[in-house]
């Protein structure tokens, strides 16, 4: 399938962000569509039918790109140079420390500002070869053929951004395959030691992205253990398993177990915010299910597939205190869980605890990573 590509509209009044911001459109063979934006690589809107046919926009998100600009919710954003948390806002590194912002509480979050969320990414669409060239070159088994055109977003994220060292050259593929998957592919090589452990922040419900809570839809996670989160919110090292837990999701059951402040991993999260340790073994280097999401109501079914070793699971606990309605797509606010995340990532904190996997790539490495979105359209 073709990609279509339009230049965004900044404002109203029908301005442009001329030659710098635009918009993709990847329709796929099976009736899925993929609206993306270059700023922040992010997933505007997500088009999937349900089992009679209809199609909906599953993915929460901003009116335009002034609100995407302003928001910090990350709306359907590439993550990084580092997802998730990093205790006490450092880290040290081949035995020099180095400090990055405190933007949550004493730690630092998703990187800080600029970091690949907040600024304009190069794009171009690639071909269905090339697009299948990029995904055999990275060696992850188990992810199918694209189904066509794919999307390519490239950004140097330069030597001492937020504090990181190194020139970090990443690329990001977003394609459909042929099994009905929408593919996030992160290519990362930086010419010193870095941190590479990028994620995409998409808030994802399966009824309509403005049709209030995901409480009463269902969740399956393939993981035994989560990483239990300190008093500063960040994991220290301890892994607990689920069993008996309001985490034990390796049946379904209903999301709305999980959005509860009794317990001390969710009291200062107002519901889940937890990483979850993936069985899949990251050493497989295999790309391998996750997780899995339905909705009885529209008979929507989407599927998680990664070859990271944890996924973050964040029901938008904070929805209700972020952009008001007239900032959001659409007429009806977003309400308290009215989405959910699911983040492949490497643990949150792991360049501080030694027994997580590292997320540091070596200079002149090149790094994959890959989330997929499978849909049963």
């Amino acid at each position: 399938m073709t990609v279509c590509i339009t230049d965004y509209l900044l404002k109203a009044d029908g301005s442009k962000y001329e030659g710098i911001s635009h918009r993709y459109s990847m329709k796929s063979s099976f009736g899925c569509e993929a609206q993306l934006l270059n700023y922040g690589a992010l997933i505007e809107k997500l088009f999937v039918p349900d089992t009679n046919g209809a199609k909906a926009d599953i993915m929460l998100g901003l009116k335009d790109l002034d609100h995407y600009m302003a928001s910090g919710a990350n709306h359907g954003s590439v993550v990084g140079r580092s997802a998730n948390r990093i205790q006490g806002a450092k880290f040290t590194l081949n035995g020099v420390e180095y400090k990055v912002p405190d933007n949550d509480s004493g730690n630092n979050l998703h990187g800080g500002n600029p970091s690949y969320q907040n600024v304009f990414w190069d794009g171009k669409v690639i071909s269905k070869e090339e697009a299948d060239k990029m995904i055999s070159d990275s060696g992850i088994e188990g992810i199918s053929k694209a189904d066509g055109d794919g999307v390519l977003f490239s950004y140097t994220s330069p030597d001492g951004a937020c504090g990181f060292p190194g020139n970090l050259e990443t690329e990001v593929l977003y394609v459909w395959l042929i099994d009905k998957t929408l593919l996030i592919l992160y290519k990362g090589c930086s010419d010193k030691d870095t941190i590479f452990a990028p994620t995409n922040h998409s808030y994802f419900n399966l009824r309509g992205h403005d049709s209030g809570s995901v409480k009463d839809q269902s969740l399956m996670i393939d993981a035994d253990n989560i990483t239990i989160k300190g008093e500063s919110n960040c994991p220290e090292g301890e892994i607990k398993p689920v069993e008996g837990t309001i985490f034990d999701f390796r049946d379904p059951d209903l999301i709305e177990k999980a959005l509860t402040t009794d317990d001390p991993q969710t009291c200062n999260s107002l519901g889940i915010d937890q990483n979850f340790c993936l069985n899949n073994p990251k050493t497989s280097e295999k790309y391998a299910f996750a997780a899995c999401v339905a909705d009885t109501v529209t008979g929507r079914i989407m599927e998680v597939y990664t070859d990271l070793p944890g996924i973050q699971i964040y029901c938008g606990n904070h929805l209700h205190f972020g952009a008001p309605y007239n900032e959001q797509k659409g007429d009806t606010p977003y309400e308290q869980y009215g989405g959910i995340c699911l983040e492949a990532q490497m643990y949150p904190n792991a360049i501080n605890v030694s027994s997580f996997e590292s997320p540091v790539i070596k200079a002149g490495e090149i790094k994959y990573h890959a989330c997929g979105y499978r849909f049963n359209c």
